[in-house]
């Protein structure tokens, strides 16, 4: 699944700074194989032009050409969507650490899905394609889309789809919701908790709940940019969060621009990440992405025939043509806090001797990366509490 997870990681980063362009001060998560996971539901109906603009964007080229098929039926002679069910099955897999996502697509009752298309997403995603009628009964369409999301989010994700959000002309939309609630090898006490201030900037500081852990993680630094590293490994070390705190003279901008996936994994593999006797002090986390639309995004990116009527190519997907993405509505959200730790006796606090402190109390970047396969699932920054 290497390759998946190059191409997972670099639409993450292209999407991020196109994020971060539009939203400077805010904070921002994401999940890149979300998207990824609602995309895909489009390629797989995708032909022609439409087909090849969306994996070059989407970093599927090498992948396309290279995987074998063993379902041609299903494939169009390529493996792509086999690669990408099998890594969403390996997430899903997660027993204590929550995930819950869900990708889906609906479609204008005027455009019916075709039964290969239906099947095929079945069998490799697990999902149903619906028909809606947006065109005479938008809000019962919209509606029925959050349900959806809800009950496929376990509840974490509701009301995904405001009021307004949708309009009568839409076709084609997408939608990609995942939370995450961390449980993690060494526990944050609630009782360890203490307020402290976090520094949003040189002249601005907020008191924020920051919480405490002491135990062996992890631990390096970057020459340039000039950065910190941490691993924060689950409690069934398949997932880490890793968080990238900048010096207090390098900004999030200049890291944000400069990082690629090729330089984390070259940071998190280097000889300076030792396992260290740490005392972590982090903010409580909770993290709803904003609501967007990522539409302006993609086309930012190239990807832009599958959004105009007249030059779209979804033959695949269903009959008579003129047929576009309408809109992606992505949304993730993020809880680190105490509380969601106590599952087994490892992960009570360990006592560590001479520990190194690393205060989170300044701008940061993280991730939640899945070990094995290395693919990005969360990608965020945190500017302000």
């Amino acid at each position: 699944m290497g390759s998946l997870s190059a191409a997972n990681a670099h639409l993450c980063f292209d999407v991020f700074k196109e994020m971060s362009y539009d939203h400077t001060t805010e904070n921002l998560v994401f999940s890149p194989l979300g998207l990824l996971s609602a995309l895909a539901l489009v390629l797989f109906g995708a032909r022609g032009d439409s087909a090849s603009q969306m994996e070059k964007v989407l970093h599927l080229n090498e992948l396309t050409r290279t995987a074998n098929s063993s379902n041609t039926k299903c494939e169009q002679d390529t493996g792509v969507h086999s690669h990408i069910q099998a890594l969403l099955s390996e997430i899903n897999r997660f027993g204590h650490s929550q995930i819950h996502m869900a990708s889906g697509i609906f479609a204008e009752a005027a455009h019916p899905f075709l039964p290969k298309y239906l099947d095929c997403i079945e069998q490799l995603y697990k999902l149903k394609p619906e028909n809606l009628d947006f065109k005479n009964n938008l809000e019962d369409a919209r509606m029925q889309i959050n349900s959806w999301i809800e009950n496929k989010t376990n509840g974490e994700i509701k009301g995904l789809l405001p009021h307004n959000s949708l309009v009568a002309s839409d076709q084609l939309v997408l939608v990609s919701a995942i939370s995450f609630r961390g449980t993690w090898k060494y526990a944050f006490q609630k009782d360890q908790t203490r307020t402290m201030p976090f520094r949003s900037d040189e002249s601005q500081s907020k008191a924020v709940q920051m919480m405490r852990l002491e135990g062996y993680l992890k631990l390096g630094s970057v020459v340039e940019p000039r950065v910190q590293l941490l691993e924060l490994p689950d409690a069934e070390d398949r997932l880490s969060m890793v968080i990238l705190l900048p010096s207090e003279d390098i900004g999030l901008g200049q890291v944000t621009r400069e990082i690629t996936y090729e330089k984390l994994k070259h940071w998190l593999n280097s000889a300076s990440m030792k396992d260290t006797g740490v005392v972590l002090y982090l903010p409580r986390l909770r993290v709803d992405g904003l609501y967007e639309d990522l539409t302006s995004i993609l086309t930012a990116l190239g990807l832009i025939d599958v959004f105009d009527h007249s030059r779209a190519n979804l033959s695949g997907l269903t009959a008579g043509g003129g047929l576009a993405v309408s809109t992606i509505i992505h949304k993730a959200m993020l809880e680190v806090t105490e509380g969601h730790s106590e599952i087994t006796p490892t992960t009570h606090t360990s006592t560590v001797e001479n520990p190194e402190i690393f205060k989170v109390d300044l701008p940061f970047l993280f991730f939640i990366l899945h070990k094995e396969t290395w693919t990005i699932l969360f990608y965020g920054r945190i500017s302000t509490l």
